[in-house]
């Protein structure tokens, strides 16, 4: 097309150029080449035809030599191009490739932190589970005081530690999109009356006035995600409390009718320290604390109103805040629910529950009931054990899955509550041999009870067949509430005051004889470390003793040393760390948590090389042990 073009008009030999120039923007430098030496052919065509056709001439040949030099000029610029082209080329793949790796590493890390928060959430709530479940029975049972004060302390410490392990979950759900709403019918008057009653216990230890303000026309019954909604109320209250040393706290309550919907509106006003102007765009961040001078008694982790603000977003409301120094400060909360039932709820009664005062009252006895725990460490099953005797439930307990369906085999239970992380067979693994296997318990409620309590695994649990699932802290009152609804009614008798039976506290003369006794034959044995386990109950600490004794764990151990099934060895060395340690054997829980640690971090070896010893020293405090148990 160019030589034709130059045989019609002259002085036009230099538009080869173009198609050298236009095939850099293929960024191959092969194209660039071979398109420029089809050109300088080309060139000499078109040259050759015009010599032939119009004859020669002077200026002729200096305008070849020109349109071959300005031809061999856009070859160069083009290759040019070309390699400007491909350095841009190269880093966009490796900036493509970097951000690959990085989405990668982040995926990886998320998951890291996932498996995290379950392995803390479980090895951090089955100690809180022991501490929590036995100080329990010491408000069941002692009546001094004092004694009452101290553990009311440990209750409360205890639940302040479980709080900031739900509120690291809860954060940690919402921000990995695995928190789900779930919208329900309720009581709009009961669950204020729940919110009242969960800040008012804090509110009358500050001396401070909780104020209830409710329209009369709010709708009785609604439809929404009832527990988050909760839990976003309950948070501002006991924030605005946390926060007010004076004065009182209102929340106000009220809402509007929109399009076959109910805007509720819940204010929360204080009377507290107020947060400045400047701080107040930043409040819902996570972690965020202000003026820690003014703060730095105020217990908390600084996840609470981020949780709240990410809550609400998900329930489709908005929350606002406007507060002042010195003065107080209102957060304002609408959501949007569905109406059930348009009944005014009236004037609103609130009831409130010294739920502060402890006092145990059990809600039914069962003594011909059989119920079967399952957990690998005896202490959680000594808690279960003392939560449930004053219902007169009886009670078979098996430290591993093997022995709970050897157990099922012989005897019908009522009811079975499974612990989940066991070595070998897991309370999932369990759980499904016993369904296969030929038992006497196959219809019956199998109970998920467990330290994991991230998103959603309530309904995993159920789809794989449990009955129901609670988790650790076990609550006394939550326990006794679900045995009661999965046991057969025939079974179930109403709790009458006939029933009670006193509990025999024992000599003290003949107590601190036994314990002499125990220590000058099992001089191992620190009673200073077992007994506050055992709420320094020395017939409860025999109880667990003698379940110690009875373990098949160092039989367990050996197989799996011989098999060299590590991770389970593992397992089970964690396990002998805390029961050890339960029952006074420092020694021995120290070398099994070495054991525990080394297999841990990939030193086998080590575990190899101390392996003989362990089990020595393991078998040697077993035999003592059965020895005093077979003379008592």
């Amino acid at each position: 097309v160019v030589a034709s073009v130059h045989c019609v008009f002259r002085n036009t030999l230099t538009i080869f150029i173009i198609p050298v120039l236009c095939s850099s923007a293929f960024c191959v430098r092969k194209i660039t080449l071979y398109t420029g030496l089809v050109n300088l052919a080309g060139l000499g065509v078109a040259a050759t035809v015009r010599h032939y056709t119009k004859g020669p001439q002077t200026f002729f040949c200096t305008e070849v030599i020109i349109s071959v030099a300005l031809v061999i000029l856009a070859e160069f610029i083009a290759q040019e191009i070309v390699t400007l082209m491909e350095g841009q080329k190269l880093k966009l793949i490796a900036a493509v490739s970097q951000a690959q790796t990085s989405q990668q590493e982040a995926l990886l890390a998320n998951q890291a932190k996932s498996s995290f928060l379950v392995n803390m959430s479980h090895e951090i709530r089955t100690p809180i589970n022991a501490i929590l479940g036995m100080n329990e029975m010491i408000l069941r049972e002692e009546k001094q005081p004092e004694i009452r004060e101290y553990a009311m302390n440990i209750q409360s410490s205890g639940n302040l530690l479980l709080s900031i392990i739900n509120d690291v979950l809860d954060i940690s759900k919402i921000e990995s999109g695995k928190i789900e709403i779930i919208k329900s019918s309720y009581d709009i008057s009961s669950l204020i009356n729940d919110c009242y009653n969960m800040a008012a216990s804090r509110a009358r230890g500050k001396e401070l006035e909780i104020i209830v303000n409710c329209d009369e026309n709010i709708p009785r019954l609604l439809s929404g995600d009832e527990t988050h909604l909760r839990q976003v109320i309950v948070n501002l209250l006991t924030n605005a409390v946390k926060y007010t040393n004076t004065g009182s706290v209102t929340m106000t309550v009220g809402g509007e009718l929109s399009e076959n919907r109910y805007i509720l509106r819940v204010s929360v006003k204080d009377t507290g320290i107020g947060i400045a102007k400047e701080n107040i765009p930043d409040l819902f961040g996570r972690f965020t604390r202000f003026d820690m001078t003014r703060n730095r008694g105020v217990e908390g982790t600084g996840l609470g109103l981020a949780i709240v603000k990410r809550l609400v977003t998900l329930m489709d409301g908005e929350i606002t805040v406007d507060s002042e120094i010195n003065v107080g400060s209102e957060f304002v909360l609408t959501v949007p629910q569905e109406i059930i039932d348009n009944t005014p709820i009236g004037s609103i009664q609130l009831n409130y529950s010294h739920s502060h005062d402890y006092g145990y009252v059990r809600s039914f006895v069962a003594p011909d009931a059989n119920i079967l725990a399952v957990d690998d460490l005896p202490v959680n099953l000594m808690v279960i054990i003392n939560m449930l005797k004053c219902t007169k439930v009886h009670i078979d307990t098996a430290e591993s899955g093997r022995e709970a369906i050897e157990l099922a085999k012989k005897k019908h239970y009522d009811i079975i509550l499974m612990d989940h992380m066991m070595p070998e067979m897991d309370g999932v693994e369990t759980y499904a041999q016993l369904r296969k296997e030929e038992t006497m318990c196959d219809y019956t409620p199998v109970i998920m009870l467990t330290a994991n309590a991230l998103a959603g695994i309530r309904e995993r649990y159920m789809d794989q067949g449990f009955a129901d699932y609670i988790s650790k802290p076990v609550r006394g009152d939550k326990l006794e509430s679900v045995i009661k609804s999965y046991l057969p009614p025939e079974l179930v008798h109403e709790y009458d005051d006939e029933d009670e039976e006193e509990r025999d506290i024992g000599n003290d003369d003949k107590k601190d004889d036994r314990l002499s006794a125990l220590t000058t034959f099992l001089p191992s044995i620190n009673l200073k470390i077992a007994l506050p386990y055992c709420c320094d109950d020395f017939d409860l600490y025999l109880d667990v003793l003698k379940q110690f004794a009875e373990s098949k764990r160092l039989e367990e151990m050996e197989e799996q040393f011989s098999s060299e099934n590590f991770e389970d060895y593992r397992i089970n060395a964690h396990s002998l760390k805390s029961t050890a340690l339960t029952v006074g054997l420092e020694g021995l829980s120290e070398r099994a948590r070495a054991s525990e640690i080394a297999i841990k971090s990939g030193n086998i070896d080590y575990a190899k090389f101390s392996h003989e010893e362990l089990m020595e020293m393991y078998r040697d405090a077993l035999n003592k042990i059965r020895e005093y148990l077979n003379k008592q």
